[in-house]
């Protein structure tokens, strides 16, 4: 027996199989949005976490792109909503605060040292425990 049959025949695969490429499409999404689109102006407010909207901008453009995805996927749009909300909050939240301790603590402004790269890991680990909550509601 394969380990991908379904033994049960209850769609199980097939709504794993969803999950797996909505999961997938968010974390391209993440890409675009913190890696692609992010502008100039974007990252210095990310870096101190004091000039707020370009960060709520920054944050929306997830949220926008995450949207999409979640509409392609039929996900109803009452519950897409919702859910670009959630995103757009903890993206700004989670950014705004990274930026805040790396202004506060130098350390964690120097890439030639671990703190930063441990506080980079932990901020992109948030990002991607909310688009695997965002996939699980979805």
């Amino acid at each position: 027996m394969s380990i991908f049959a379904e033994p049960y025949g209850d769609g199980c695969m097939a709504k794993t199989q969803e999950y797996m490429t909505l999961l997938i499409a968010l974390l391209f999404c993440h890409y675009l949005a913190d890696f692609c689109l992010t502008s100039p102006t974007m990252i210095r407010a990310k870096a101190d976490g004091r000039r707020l909207w370009p960060i709520a901008w920054h944050a929306a453009i997830h949220a926008l792109l995450m949207g999409i995805c979640l509409l392609i996927a039929g996900t109803d749009i009452m519950r897409t909503m919702m859910l670009m909300g959630f995103e757009l909050i903890t993206h700004f939240a989670i950014d705004t605060l990274k930026g805040r301790l790396t202004a506060r603590f130098t350390v964690l402004a120097d890439q030639q040292q671990k703190p930063y790269w441990m506080v980079y890991g932990f901020d992109q680990l948030l990002h991607l425990l909310v688009i695997v909550a965002i996939v699980a509601w979805g």
